[in-house]
Parts: structure tokens; sequence; C-alpha cells
């Protein structure tokens, strides 16, 4: 998960919000309760809307 969170941060740093937001979300499908928790300090508080795990409402 470390990878997945290092290469957000390079796409953060170097103003692709777009890539690190399609990173965030492929990480968030397959990470765990803790690596979910750190995820949503990136993605927000719809992570798991924007991965398609949560229903819509």
């Amino acid at each position: 998960m470390r990878i997945y969170i290092r290469h957000m941060r390079k796409a953060i740093t170097v103003g692709d919000l777009d890539r690190a937001e399609r990173i965030g979300i492929a990480a968030y499908r397959i990470a765990n309760t803790h690596e979910r928790r750190v995820l949503k300090t990136y993605l927000g508080p719809n992570a798991a809307r924007m991965a398609g795990l949560a229903p819509r409402t």
C-alpha cells in the first residue's frame, strides 16, 4: 500500500490531481481498514463512494 501512497504524493507534488485521485481510488478498493483511513486523508470522506464501494444515496 505504501507504493500507492508514494505515487499519490508524487502526483500531487507535480499538480496532477486527477492521476492522484485515480491511484487513490484503485488503492482504496484493495486496502484494509487502517489503510483506508490513511487514503481518506487524501481522497476525502467520499472515498468509498468514489471507489464504488458505498451505496449511492
